[in-house]
């Protein structure tokens, strides 16, 4: 036995001794105390990790530390262990078992080092199992040597120790006979600091002057081999970098014999690969022998593809220590972990941050933040590093093979550099590849992946003002890059990510002033509702507590989406939020939220809150909310209103608010967006709609313009509500106005409007075509916007859309189909526990009765 295999022999017995079966780095100062209290001999947590491979290790181990681990086992010292273990080895053992068993040493090593240094636990880890046919292919075939080759990050090293335990270690494994000797970066580092040659180290350890030799012998003794002799080379991309070593890893490949026995299986980045692959193809033998295997992409010269679905879920499944649905996952994120080294970083961020879900687009960005904060704002030469990156980003062109530019192009900067320049290459933040379609082939650098290039692309932008959002920001975004391409969508975020964090609020509404798309308004308005959520969870951020005002309120009210993540926002920031007046309208859009929902339990609460507050909401609103919230919630448990009163005082504010001056659109408050919607809603539930068109005339008497605006939800809510005020009052040809304005300006693409306003425009058609008498296209009204509130969870409008559609067919022949609706919506019901208050019925006087056995109906 070797030093190698004594070592591995002693670890082994180590784990016994202590009662474990795997150790992980927390064991190690355990096993540290047993030793003491078995020997009264201390050796380290230190030097423990270093014998286990958790550390690195620059020397031999002490013969104090060797002693003292034989004695903890059993033995009288390490000459004692070392002298047993070497006289068990049977005089008739074969060349070719004990060659096996010092391969099996070595490789063991590497094994362990393998796992101790994955940035996620090896058993979290999928079986990449797409590898396994080629790899028993080329074990079975006439190949002499194969290629794992793939950009940093993507899991080379995990397979390869994946396929040495499937197919040579495992109790079933297919290939017990055969010797894997697997080296990997470690094994030669340790072999370098002791002051050997590779060539000398073989020698040691197998007796042969090198593998052409073990070769020969075999060849020449044929009947002394048991099975083939694997070679797996790993991670020895660093190593070969120096052109010497290259050479003699050239000389090596070309040194081997053609033979039916020894195999050769290297894994090494695609930047290494490009250097090596044209020597190799010189070789006649070494082309035909072979084998790329069957992903080869000879573009990327990349054979590992990217993970697939159950991969990426069985691994999250494991760091998250449950089971991991596709619904759990954001879809960018899931792109995103189509490359393992991702994951690797959102292990070691959900160690320390326990706020972000997966199911979280924000979660994304701050991967690639905590990525680069640790590998490039805190490293080593950082400042050359950030130059680099930049200026490459500057001369980056969009292709038809993605984001590249040729190497030749930023040569100047690379050489002015070239060790920054390097440490970004084996970090696998740039890789290069080879551009093999031109008429001379092309070394070109990228990204290896796109969000950290947009990241920088962002950090340009940035700079060019100054570090500081403004209109003028936005529009450079708006105007430099195309609509609808996941590159604007992404600079948008991160354009949100840095308002947010520099508690820049009010600058987010040029989001929804500017002609950006509705599509992208509505996803940035998400992500907001994301980041503020995460930043006050932070103890040191400038947008918390404290420092949350007007604006970002005001840009609630804008933005009005009925969405999961905005009713949680809201929740979470007024139970957070110290500034009263501001936890006070975040209650009251509270309120509006769980009226939708027609959540009772919920409502109670949060009025209980308000009520407290009653002084207040007299002073900071037109009209106090708390009483129209109170009109609903006395619907909803059916309890009589004193109805006279609150109409009295929705008529005075009317007359206060017709004796007003003109003004501009900007002077318009949140306070009055939340009371004004609120008057409205209340006047259509009590079916004084002579009240409402007042009122409605009201409010443009004080703001003329108010159905221009385009960056709130508030004009085309009140136009809406416009729409119905005309069907109940029989203004049809007005009504019908409406539909076709808000049919124009929904399908522009700048003006924002949210699935809330959607499905409101789809109850108001299809009540609309219900008032003429046109009741297919009333159906299909229904149908549309009940598709969009079913998404959406939105309850109230959901159980209006209901009414409208049997309604609707009642006044066909279609009895049957009647009874399947009535069946639908009492599911509805039924299933989510909740009642069918009177505000939901926005059907004429003839459905009054129908309306009043549905409500009565109980299971």
């Amino acid at each position: 036995m070797n030093s190698n295999e004594l070592l591995i022999e002693l670890r082994k017995f180590v784990l016994t001794k202590s009662g474990l079966r795997n150790i992980d780095p927390a064991h190690c100062k355990v096993i540290s105390e047993y030793v003491f209290q078995e020997t009264k001999n201390y050796v380290s947590e230190t030097t423990i990790k270093r014998f286990f491979g958790f550390a690195n290790t620059l020397h031999k181990f002490s013969l104090f530390t060797l002693n003292s681990l034989s004695q903890y086992i059993g033995y009288a010292d390490w000459d004692a262990f070392t002298k047993d273990k070497r006289d068990n080895l049977t005089a008739d053992q074969s060349l070719w078992q004990t060659l096996k068993l010092k391969a099996k040493a070595i490789t063991d090593s590497s094994l362990v080092n393998k796992k101790n240094n994955s940035g996620v636990p090896f058993e979290f880890t999928a079986k990449r199992s797409f590898y396994y046919p080629d790899f028993d292919y080329f074990l079975k075939n006439n190949y002499q040597f194969a290629t794992i080759s793939a950009q940093p990050g993507h899991g080379k090293s995990i397979l390869v120790a994946h396929l040495v335990e499937q197919f040579f270690h495992a109790d079933h494994a297919l290939y017990k006979n055969d010797i894997v000797l697997m080296i990997n970066s470690y094994a030669i580092m340790t072999t370098i600091q002791a002051g050997l040659t590779l060539k000398e180290w073989f020698l040691k350890e197998f007796n042969f002057a090198s593998v052409s030799d073990l070769v020969t012998y075999f060849k020449n003794n044929p009947n002394l081999k048991e099975g083939r002799f694997i070679i797996i080379i790993d991670g020895i991309d660093d190593y070969i970098a120096n052109s010497n070593r290259f050479k003699l890893f050239v000389d090596f490949l070309y040194s081997i014999e053609e033979n039916n026995f020894l195999k050769t299986v290297i894994s090494l980045r695609t930047h290494t690969w490009i250097n090596l692959q044209p020597v190799l193809t010189g070789s006649a033998f070494l082309t035909k022998s072979w084998y790329t295997g069957v992903y080869y992409d000879e573009d990327t010269l990349c054979n590992v593809p990217p993970l697939n679905n159950n991969e990426i879920l069985h691994t999250l499944s494991h760091i998250e220590k449950k089971q991991v649905t596709i619904d759990d996952i954001s879809q960018p994120l899931i792109t995103q972990f189509k490359t393992p080294f991702w994951l690797q970083v959102y292990f070691k961020l959900s160690n320390e941050i326990k706020t972000l879900e997966l199911e979280d687009p924000l979660l994304c960005y701050e991967l690639i933040n905590y990525f680069l904060e640790k590998k490039i704002f805190l490293a080593k030469k950082s400042t050359e590093k950030i130059f680099l990156l930049k200026k490459i980003t500057e001369h980056i062109s969009i292709g038809n093979k993605g984001l590249r530019v040729a190497k030749e192009n930023v040569l100047n900067y690379i050489d002015s550099y070239p060790e920054a320049y390097e440490e970004l290459l084996y970090t696998g933040i740039l890789i290069e590849e080879k551009r093999l379609s031109t008429v001379v082939p092309t070394e070109i650098v990228r990204f290896l992946n796109n969000d950290i290039y947009t990241y920088f692309v962002f950090i340009q932008i940035t700079e060019t003002f100054k570090y500081r959002s403004s209109k003028a920001f936005f529009e450079h975004i708006l105007q430099h890059f195309l609509p609808k391409t996941p590159l604007r969508n992404n600079i948008l975020n991160w354009a949100v990510r840095f308002c947010v964090i520099r508690n820049e609020i009010s600058e987010l509404k040029n989001i929804l002033t500017l002609p950006f798309t509705n599509e992208e308004k509505n996803k940035a308005f998400d992500f907001i509702c994301s980041v503020a959520k995460y930043e006050l969870s932070k103890p040191s951020a400038m947008f918390n507590k404290q420092s949350i005002g007007e604006d970002f309120i005001s840009l609630l009210a804008s933005g009005r989406t009925m969405s999961r993540l905005y009713k949680e926002t809201v929740k979470h920031i007024s139970d957070n939020v110290l500034n009263e007046d501001v936890q006070i309208m975040l209650h009251v859009i509270e309120c509006n939220i769980l009226l939708i929902d027609i959540d009772k339990a919920s409502l109670v609460n949060t009025m209980q809150l308000l009520k407290r507050k009653y002084k207040r909401l007299n002073e900071l609103f037109p009209i106090n909310p708390y009483d129209l919230i109170l009109y609903f919630y006395n619907n909803l448990i059916n309890k009589p209103n004193e109805g006279r009163a609150i109409e009295d005082k929705i008529i005075k504010l009317c007359h206060q608010i017709d004796r007003t001056h003109p003004l501009k659109n900007g002077a318009l408050t949140t306070a009055e967006i939340l009371s004004y919607r609120l008057v409205l809603i209340t006047l259509f539930a009590q079916k004084n709609y002579a009240e409402c068109h007042r009122f409605i005339m009201a409010i443009l008497n004080k703001y003329p313009n108010i159905f221009h605006i385009r960056n709130s939800v508030f004009s085309p809510f009140l136009l809406i509500h416009l729409g119905h005020t005309y069907l109940k009052l029989n203004y049809y040809k007005k009504a019908q106005r409406i539909v076709n304005f808000v049919d124009k300006i929904i399908r522009s693409e700048y003006t924002y409007y949210t699935p809330f306003i959607s499905v409101g425009f789809f109850v108001f058609k299809a009540s609309f075509y219900n008032c003429i008498h046109h009741y297919e296209q009333a159906i299909v009204e229904c149908d549309e916007g009940l598709k969009i509130a079913q998404k959406s969870d939105f309850k109230t409008m959901e159980v209006t859309l209901y009414l409208l559609k049997i309604d609707a067919l009642k006044h066909g022949e279609e009895s049957e189909e009647v009874s399947n609706v009535i069946k639908q919506l009492l599911n509805f019901l039924s299933r989510h526990k909740i009642s069918m208050p009177d505000y939901t019925n926005l059907n004429g006087g003839d459905f009054e009765q129908t309306f009043k056995v549905l409500k009565s109906y109980r299971e």
